[in-house]
């Protein structure tokens, strides 16, 4: 029920994202940022333009999470047809494949609300 939930939100927020986000469609990963840059950025940042810039890299980002999500997807479906019931270890591999994939879906999620976020202060500082 979670994990549908979450894969729920995951592409209602894709849809949300709407075609503002377009430009950066061909990008497949985020910008090569420290995460101490992303913070530098995410204080000094008070034009539209620069809350643009962070909601593209959290955009970005999603859109990363959301393709490996898929892979390990295709990986956890392979290890799931192998169970075998009579020396099985735990935790099994088909569980540490699940835990990934909900693991990429739950930071897909809040890339894409904090993506959200600066979209809105982009607007909201736009308009002052």
């Amino acid at each position: 029920m979670r994990r549908g939930l979450l894969a729920f939100e995951v592409v209602a927020l894709a849809f949300a994202a709407g075609p503002g986000y377009a430009q950066m469609a061909h990008a497949e990963e985020p910008p090569d940022l420290t995460p101490a840059q992303i913070r530098d950025m995410a204080r000094s940042a008070h034009t539209p333009e620069q809350y643009t810039q962070l909601a593209d890299y959290y955009q970005a980002r999603r859109r990363m999470y959301v393709k490996k999500a898929s892979e390990t997807m295709d990986l956890w479906a392979r290890r799931n047809a192998v169970i075998t019931p009579l020396n099985e270890k735990w935790p099994r591999p088909v569980d540490s494949a699940r835990d990934l994939y909900d693991y990429y879906l739950h930071q897909a999620a809040k890339s894409a609300a904090t993506a959200q976020r600066y979209s809105n202060l982009a607007n909201n500082a736009g308009r002052q």
